[in-house]
């Protein structure tokens, strides 16, 4: 599958950025061709400069954008904050 490749090669340049502490891909069960990257950041500045340079640099956001040319609607791209258990 090469949207999973696509992924997971993302997710390796994310967990190489400065401030990411780990990544993980998920992949639906029904159906299997759903996926998601997660991504977790020490803080919100490292996530931005990631965004930044996936942005602006064609090499860093290629990958992203090949996703597009796969898929038939555009990805969600959310920011989530972790909590603590309550």
């Amino acid at each position: 599958m090469q949207g999973l490749q696509i992924l997971q090669r993302h997710a390796s340049a994310l967990r190489s950025a400065a401030g990411c502490r780990e990544t993980w891909i998920g992949q639906g069960q029904h159906p299997a061709t759903e996926c998601i990257v997660i991504a977790l950041f020490e803080d919100e500045d490292s996530l931005r400069r990631v965004e930044g340079r996936l942005r602006s640099d064609p090499v860093q956001g290629g990958d992203f954008f090949a996703l597009l040319a796969m898929t038939t609607q555009p990805p969600e791209v959310t920011q989530y904050e972790v909590r603590g258990p309550s």
